[in-house]
């Protein structure tokens, strides 16, 4: 899987509602070109999970609308903020503890500093 398989600009889905694109895949990452989620990603690649980014720089008003909407839909106020099966998880820690995710051929410390092998 390439980045542009899965790199969205949030702007180039105008008119599509949070909910709708929170379904769209499996795991949905919204995020900033500001965020750090490689490992994320990298995760998902090696586990072969189908997961869209939807990147939500704040240049322009259109994208400063989406996030005050998904803020107001998960009550988290800031990036990443991801989406598993539909359903809001939290950010960066919470995806690597969701069991949906989270190989069980990993471990993952509780600082999230180090994942090994089991």
């Amino acid at each position: 899987m390439t980045k542009e398989n899965y790199r969205i600009a949030y702007e180039k889905m105008a008119g599509s509602l949070i909910s709708d694109i929170a379904t769209s895949e499996m795991v949905v990452i919204f995020t900033s070109n500001l965020t750090d989620i490689r490992m994320i990603e990298r995760h998902l690649i090696n586990h072969d999970l189908p997961f869209k980014v939807i990147e939500m720089g704040m240049g322009n008003i259109h994208n400063r609308n989406g996030f005050r909407e998904l803020c107001e839909t998960t009550g988290w106020k800031m990036l990443p903020q991801i989406y598993v099966n539909g359903e809001f998880i939290g950010g960066t820690d919470e995806f690597f503890r969701h069991p949906e995710v989270v190989s069980s051929h990993y471990l993952v410390d509780r600082n999230l500093d180090n994942i090994t092998l089991q």
